[in-house]
């Protein structure tokens, strides 16, 4: 571990054999050089350790847990050894864009009272190739924190982004806690909302990192439940900041969530066809 890196970007990593080294690239091409790579290896049963361990950099540690953690677990484990300024969980097959790290720390420095800083990003299948680009229907900037929460809990999904798109600062993690394990679908965006209630946010219109989908990712296979999840975790986030949300929103982001599930059915079955 470096304590002086300014950034920690910690990898979940569990049999990725295919993808692993191309999100390890994406983080030693950064123009922005001060952080610490933390893999956390689950138990793979695959060649992920082999490939991590050809990596010759020191900026990134390897660590295979003793015993296996799960999803849940894993996740927490990369919150606990994260020590940077800025921290940033990136998914074993998730990429970022060159300058992501230093559009993102050039924002938490510019402005401390953000918790956090999120980017449009890019849809990639197996191959790498664009299916999507996400942009949220803002401008970019600051966003304030009650009006965020509601945001979230109206769009119906998680607005925020996956975690290759966020950055946030590690004194207000240690404040809030680790990722709640009640459910898979919104682990991210739930812990988002607990970072956004800290204060205020900023969103990045420029595309900074890809968010796989492939056959067997989670994302797939939770199809069917995600819906239900994101209508229990509005309910959820409606009582516990009953200033920002009101009834009125939980309704509107349920029935969004319903019409979104429905479509990315069809985007789910287009990817299993080209694949």
């Amino acid at each position: 571990m470096n304590p002086s890196s300014k950034v920690s970007i910690a990898i979940p990593l569990y049999n990725c054999e295919s993808h692993i080294r191309e999100t390890i690239d994406s983080a030693l091409d950064q123009t922005f050089g001060d952080f610490e790579l933390v893999v956390l290896d689950d138990q793979s049963t695959d060649r992920s350790a082999e490939i991590v361990k050809s990596f010759n950099d020191p900026r990134i540690r390897y660590e295979l847990n003793p015993v296996r953690l799960g999803f849940f677990g894993n996740w927490n484990r990369c919150l606990e050894v994260m020590s940077g300024t800025y921290c940033k969980l990136l998914p074993h097959d998730d990429t970022m864009e060159s300058t992501c790290l230093e559009e993102q720390v050039r924002v938490l420095d510019e402005n401390p009272k953000v918790e956090l800083v999120h980017c449009a990003r890019k849809i990639i299948d197996p191959s790498g190739n664009i299916l999507t680009l996400r942009r949220q229907k803002e401008p970019e900037g600051v966003k304030e924190s009650s009006a965020s929460l509601r945001r979230i809990v109206r769009s119906g999904t998680n607005p925020i982004g996956e975690p290759a798109s966020v950055m946030f600062r590690q004194e207000t993690m240690k404040r809030i806690g680790g990722f709640s394990d009640a459910d898979m679908y919104s682990i991210d965006i739930e812990y988002w909302s607990r970072l956004i209630a800290e204060g205020k946010r900023y969103y990045i219109d420029e595309v900074l990192c890809s968010f796989r989908v492939w056959p067997n990712s989670a994302s797939v296979r939770l199809f069917g439940s995600q819906s239900r999840s994101m209508r229990t975790f509005f309910q959820h986030l409606q009582k516990r900041y009953p200033e920002a949300i009101r009834p009125a929103d939980v309704r509107v982001g349920g029935f969004r969530s319903l019409l979104l599930e429905i479509a990315r059915g069809g985007f789910y079955l287009m990817i299993k066809l080209k694949n």
